[in-house]
């Protein structure tokens, strides 16, 4: 399955899945007495699923029964027809019509797509004539606060950097754990004029850096990334 071919039958199913979708809520609806045809285009128009909770959280509470003498559809809360006033007591279930087959549809479509997407995703990260655009990253993770400073991606153009505040000869010490399942990882450290690059791509382990040479202050942290795949940097001193 070629990359074009993973992102069609992706789209493909998403379509399908949304149909099952609306079938699904239209049927559900019309079992349980209420507007059909507004519900189902709630949770289809819904952005991010939003429809869809409003559906379950609001909607599926509801259960109406129809009036034996106008065949309205009345909450079964209520004690008289709204419509012609004969009593909820004597009213009519709403026939039930299945809906399982349109849920199950739903899920199969929804589990292809899924695997669909993530073939397409394979396909584009693992094809050698794919470059991202320059400040972009596959996979991107990090996390940066005080005394703590952690990168992972699969691939990135983008430039990672940060500042140490060195103050009382404090931190002394900068603590890296990082690899690189391809190209070359590097660390730079600048203060000033004082520049020191490390190679990185496999520590094995925590490698210790002292930090006793540079003065109180600010000092820059650079990931220099050549071609790299695979990151895994993490970073912390005291």
């Amino acid at each position: 399955m070629n990359t074009f071919l993973g992102l069609g039958l992706c789209l493909l199913s998403i379509v399908v899945m949304g149909i099952f979708l609306g079938l699904w809520t239209y049927r559900d609806a019309s079992n349980r007495g209420l507007n059909a045809a507004l519900w189902t285009a709630i949770v289809i128009l819904g952005p991010n699923g939003i429809g869809l909770l409003i559906y379950f959280l609001v909607a599926r509470k509801q259960n109406n029964v129809k009036c034996s003498n106008c065949d309205s559809n009345i909450s079964n809360s209520s004690k008289y027809c709204i419509n012609c006033g004969t009593l909820v007591s004597n009213a009519k279930e709403i026939e039930k019509r299945p809906t399982k087959h349109f849920l199950i549809g739903f899920i199969v479509s929804f589990i292809i797509a899924a695997m669909c997407f993530g073939w397409t995703i394979f396909s584009v990260i693992n094809n050698e004539d794919f470059e991202i655009k320059s400040g972009m990253s596959l996979f991107l993770l990090e996390t940066n606060t005080k005394s703590k400073w952690n990168i992972s991606y699969y691939k990135s153009t983008s430039k990672f950097s940060r500042n140490i505040n060195k103050e009382d000869n404090t931190p002394s010490t900068l603590f890296v754990e990082a690899k690189s399942d391809e190209g070359d990882l590097g660390l730079k450290l600048e203060q000033g004029s004082k520049e020191e690059i490390l190679d990185i791509k496999d520590t094995n382990g925590i490698k210790e850096i002292d930090l006793s040479d540079f003065n109180n202050g600010k000092i820059k942290l650079t990931l220099i990334n050549q071609d790299c795949k695979g990151v895994e940097f993490k970073s912390y001193w005291d």
